[in-house]
């Protein structure tokens, strides 16, 4: 007879010594994902994805608050009552609004601007660069859109890899000049380096100053991290 009193059992999927498995697809994984581009596209005020490891969808909040706002859940449908649900408890930052897509050009002599609060995440660029292409499209800037996606896509890698969150991206353009900033919360400070020919990274910075007319990194005053940016000047015609 055994007479040691029977160990607790461990709670959760994983138990210490046991070999974690790698989480594959399932057959349903891509439709799952396809109810999340849907919604990704019918909601301006999210970004919206699905995430095959987690078997959750996530959605994020792009309009300024005062600390990131992320929702999940296990159903579309759920997912979009917990939006609808933090839209009324969460309203954006005093003088903020809801981002909405633009179907019009502003009149050329008020400044316009948009910012979006990004997650800490690598994969969120290219959703950037598709949001910023959006906007330079929406104030007739289209000369501008090559360069200056490819300056948000170097600039939020950098303040992704390098920095810390929370990754502010905005765009302000008025009569004159048109203007990317790329604020995070990391201390460190963007560095230009010499390179030799064949290496592979390391070049963005270089990339932003040869693309844009001219940039700079600007210290938060009040907390660790900086806001880095790119400014194009606009002449008659591009107005």
């Amino acid at each position: 007879m055994n007479d040691r009193e029977p160990q607790p059992r461990q709670s959760g999927r994983h138990r210490r010594g046991t070999v974690t498995e790698q989480v594959g697809s399932r057959s349903w994984d891509p439709a799952e994902r396809a109810a999340a581009e849907q919604l990704d596209q019918i909601e301006p005020a999210w970004i919206v994805w699905y995430g095959t490891g987690t078997r959750h969808f996530h959605a994020v909040a792009v309009w300024p608050a005062a600390e990131p706002l992320i929702v999940r859940a296990r159903t579309a449908d759920e997912l979009r009552a917990l939006m609808r649900e933090a839209e009324d408890t969460t309203p954006p930052s005093r003088g903020e609004t809801m981002p909405e897509t633009p179907d019009t050009p502003h009149p050329t002599d008020d400044p316009r601007t948009v910012c979006w609060d990004l997650p800490h995440d690598l994969p969120i660029v290219g959703k950037a660069r598709a949001m910023a292409t959006e906007t330079l499209a929406a104030w007739a800037l289209h000369h501008l859109v090559d360069d200056a996606v490819l300056v948000v896509g170097e600039l939020l890698a950098n303040a992704i890899v390098h920095g810390e969150p929370v990754v502010r991206l905005s765009l302000w353009a008025d009569a004159d000049e048109f203007q990317i900033q790329v604020t995070d919360r990391g201390p460190g400070q963007p560095r230009h380096l010499t390179l030799d020919p064949e290496s592979l990274h390391g070049r963005g910075l270089a990339i932003v100053r040869a693309l844009a007319h001219d940039t700079g990194v600007i210290p938060l005053p009040d907390r660790p991290g900086k806001t880095v940016w790119a400014r194009w000047r606009l002449s008659v015609g591009d107005r």
